[in-house]
């Protein structure tokens, strides 16, 4: 197992030893570790959701291009970006 030390700006320090403090977690590492995994899970996830965006977008510009519906790369560009950082700001 690898020991990091790390620094904490004030808020985050008062909010851990206020958690400590209630009880809510028994230790400072498993705090962080369960913070760690949440943020670790969240990255997968939107992996993931980037991937299926992706291949759906795709999916649509082969069905627009079997029916002669043809955009221009850039417009695509614009629309796929666009969905993605709507699909990013839905909770979770």
């Amino acid at each position: 197992m690898k020991t990091y030390q790390i620094t904490l700006p004030d808020e985050l320090a008062a909010f851990v030893d206020r958690v400590l403090a209630e009880k809510k977690w028994d230790t400072v590492d498993h705090l962080i570790m369960y913070a760690l995994g949440n943020v670790e899970a969240e990255l997968e996830a939107d992996a993931h959701q980037d991937i299926d965006a992706l291949k759906k977008a795709i999916q649509v510009g082969i069905d627009q291009a079997d029916r002669g519906e043809l955009v221009d790369g850039e417009t695509v560009t614009k629309r796929l970006r666009e969905k993605l950082e709507a699909a990013r700001k839905q909770p979770t």
